[in-house]
């Protein structure tokens, strides 16, 4: 099989991984309450499933800094993923969609992280031409969600399972199609010691701001469909609302780099995470206005965007080459799996079935607020590794 050039092949990976969570992310929610669940059944599914993502980003990211082969963890990881998907075909009650799910996010977790280590590793570690590649990512996700408000008007809740699968497909074959990336093993690289890297202040301080941040987006990943549904918007709407958001992100992404190099990483970060205290308040209470709740969704270039490439930033100068994949792991498994559960059934609590919709936004709003304190108190010159 011929192979793509590394640039084409990541960009492809990219656009399948994020096109995945155009379906998944968007209209999860729809899709369960569409088999029947009610709003704490589905935040404690959400909740459990994305705990899986703390304990897998540090195995696989482990396993592929001791192995050098952050190719075939991937590749596994998608391919056992595929199958656990299958599970969303069958309506057998909430426990087995549960298990069925949870085994697809512990999968699922293989890739992200090592595709980063990847992409990094192939780009010399530009964090400029990173943004452009990791810009399909946006797109793919735009043109699911869009795609898929227009399939849920046509088809119901039901059309989520066969549409991922076709681009977790893809995902796969792009992933089998990716140049080798030879990565030095661990053993040969320079490495801290866990007491050094875990007994920094800075590393604390940024962990527990993205750790807040990501349990501020909870009640938006899992409920604003519903939401939207529940305020009168059609699916059709509902997608283009998302996908201003995704629009807004891709054109960050873009310049992303050049943002990075002109301002302080201080400053850029705790602007972004005000910007999302600022998000939050607006879809609190002012989303029966179609334009205040667009305008709302252009703050998704700050609030994820430019606060995403904050954080493989940081990852990248303050882990040494060789602790890069476990510090990505490190991030998406505490950040990303522990953040979104935390947040997830704090949302599914407080959502009651759309009655506590705004109260759960204004406590979004509180904890994207406390992540802006502390992004403000880290220091001027961040730490670099040597």
């Amino acid at each position: 099989m011929q192979r793509l050039s590394a640039k084409p092949a990541l960009s492809l990976a990219y656009f399948a991984y994020f096109g995945v969570l155009g379906i998944f992310v968007p209209y999860f929610g729809l899709f369960l309450d569409g088999r029947g669940f009610d709003s704490a059944q589905i935040g404690l599914l959400l909740a459990l499933v994305t705990a899986t993502r703390i304990v897998g980003p540090a195995l696989w990211g482990t396993l592929a800094d001791r192995t050098a082969e952050p190719l075939r963890i991937m590749r596994l990881g998608a391919a056992i993923a595929i199958l656990a998907w299958f599970s969303s075909f069958i309506d057998a009650g909430f426990w087995p969609l549960l298990l069925g799910f949870a085994f697809f996010s512990f999968f699922w977790t293989a890739i992200l992280p090592q595709l980063e280590v990847c992409t990094f590793h192939a780009l010399n570690d530009d964090a400029g031409a990173y943004s452009k590649i990791r810009t399909f990512g946006s797109v793919g996700y735009i043109i699911l969600v869009m795609l898929g408000g227009w399939l849920y008007q046509q088809f119901g809740s039901e059309f989520m399972p066969a549409t991922a699968t076709l681009f977790l497909l893809l995902l796969l074959v792009s992933l089998l199609n990716l140049p080798a990336m030879p990565v030095a093993p661990a053993s040969l690289q320079r490495k801290m010691s866990f007491t050094e890297l875990f007994s920094s202040k800075v590393l604390w301080l940024f962990m527990g701001a993205a750790f807040l941040l990501q349990m501020s987006f909870a009640p938006f990943y899992g409920f604003f469909t519903l939401y939207s549904r529940d305020l009168g918007y059609s699916g059709t709407v509902t997608g283009l609302f998302i996908g201003v958001a995704v629009l807004a992100e891709i054109v960050a992404f873009y310049y992303a780099g050049a943002i990075l190099n002109r301002y302080r990483f201080r400053s850029l970060l705790a602007l972004c995470y005000g910007l999302t205290v600022v998000r939050w308040l607006m879809v609190a209470f002012l989303a029966h206005s179609p334009l205040a709740l667009a305008l709302s969704m252009l703050l998704h270039a700050g609030s994820f965007a430019i606060a995403h490439s904050c954080a493989m930033q940081f990852i990248q100068q303050f882990f040494p080459k060789a602790q890069r994949g476990r510090g990505q792991a490190f991030y998406a498994g505490i950040i990303y799996g522990g953040g979104g559960a935390l947040g997830a059934y704090i949302a599914g609590i407080s959502w009651q079935n759309g009655v506590g919709a705004s109260q759960t936004y204004v406590l979004a709003a509180v904890a994207a607020f406390f992540a802006m304190l502390l992004a403000i108190s880290l220091p001027r010159q961040m730490p670099r590794a040597d």
